[in-house]
């Protein structure tokens, strides 16, 4: 079996004249939780449409699961669950009845499976209740709940906690990383770096129509410099006055006790500290610099909205 869930080479989309993708290349294996970066307008969701066959390809060739996701819809289908930005479902339709309309697409997967997919997302006490009076992150449960019923091979999560509170997105975190364990492949895309990386195995940066670099979050992380956070406190009674005279980096004292900095050079800055305070007496203590993030490196790795509609 092919070990790739998704290849995708030379991928154009176009609308008119418009080149929403000029040329994607990505490939993701299969038990990986992936991730798509990139401003708005960068392509992210015409490049989920494509992928899952809703929007035909100007050029180049996807394979999703091995298959062409628009000649080979109807037996692609039942190995995704997709979750778009916009689900469409008519408001007043009662969440169960949507449950159980999606389940009997699915006649594999049995109603035990389902009530624990209900209890799994958290989505039991609003049952009953129409579309129409959920919260927007009510909604979004829901839709990764149809999303996820029959267990699907590749899970595809446009933005999937947008609208979530704090708790909420946790729980969705945990359901994404469930789905890893039970072999499942899941590409996601989000605005929430921290999402990005608590769960990809690999990112992929598009931008201007192009997939424009990609590594796991910490390797994308630490190819841009960009400023990390120090720190040290000093043995007690000690005072930081003169290191702060002679260290060329402003140093700043945090109510904690903490004497912090931050700095785009952080070996050289550390080198300098400690030879700074061996020639005052001074005894430094818990000297911690911060790793990098994705954080740091987005606005670099990404560019702007602004950027982005130019293309």
């Amino acid at each position: 079996m092919n070990d790739l869930a998704l290849d995708v080479h030379s991928l154009a989309v176009h609308y008119g004249k418009f080149e929403a993708l000029k040329s994607v290349n990505l490939s993701v294996h299969r038990g990986q939780i992936a991730g798509i970066l990139g401003p708005n307008g960068a392509g992210k969701s015409t490049l989920v449409d494509a992928i899952v066959g809703a929007h035909r390809k100007a050029a180049g060739v996807i394979r999703t699961l091995g298959c062409d996701p628009v000649k080979e819809a109807a037996a692609l289908r039942p190995r995704l669950g997709v979750v778009l930005q916009s689900a469409g479902f008519p408001p007043g339709l009662k969440v169960k009845d949507i449950v159980n309309s999606w389940r009997r697409y699915t006649p594999t997967v049995t109603v035990d499976e389902v009530r624990a997919l209900i209890r799994d997302v958290e989505i039991t006490r609003f049952m009953n209740r129409p579309l129409a009076s959920l919260s927007g992150g009510e909604l979004r449960r829901v839709d990764i709940t149809l999303a996820l019923i029959g267990s699907p091979e590749l899970l595809i999560l446009d933005e999937p906690t947008t609208g979530l509170d704090p708790t909420s997105r946790q729980r969705v975190w945990s359901v994404i990383q469930h789905q890893r364990e039970r072999g499942a492949t899941v590409l996601l895309t989000s605005h929430y770096l921290e999402e990005i990386e608590a769960l990809c195995d690999r990112v992929f940066v598009l931008r201007g129509g192009v997939i424009s670099t990609s590594g796991t979050p910490g390797e994308l992380a630490r190819s841009i410099p960009s400023p990390r956070r120090c720190s040290f406190r000093l043995a007690a009674g000690q005072k930081a006055s003169e290191l702060a005279l002679h260290f060329e980096t402003q140093l700043q004292e945090s109510n904690d006790g903490y004497w912090v900095w931050s700095t785009s050079t952080p070996a050289k800055d550390v080198q300098e500290l400690m030879s700074l305070a061996r020639q005052a007496g001074l005894e430094v203590t818990d000297l911690t610099v911060a790793s990098a993030t994705l954080q740091g490196a987005y606005a670099t790795l990404v560019g702007t909205d602004k950027e982005s509609s130019r293309q």
